[in-house]
């Protein structure tokens, strides 16, 4: 059976640090969840742009 990571936890200034960065960028809350966005920001010890390039790399297969 698969071992559960924990997923650290992220103060509401970060969520909304989150939200407010991508709804500069034209990503709404419904495509990319903000809270989620942060702890995976938290979790790579990453910036939010470096988190979004490495998130557009990812889902665009290498190609940005």
């Amino acid at each position: 059976m698969a071992k559960k990571v924990a997923i650290k936890k992220v103060a509401q200034a970060e969520i909304r640090a989150a939200k407010s960065f991508l709804e500069k960028r034209g990503i709404s809350s419904s495509e990319i969840s903000p809270k989620k966005f942060a702890q995976l920001a938290k979790k790579l010890d990453k910036g939010f742009q470096e988190v979004l390039q490495i998130l557009a790399m990812t889902l665009s297969g290498g190609q940005v």
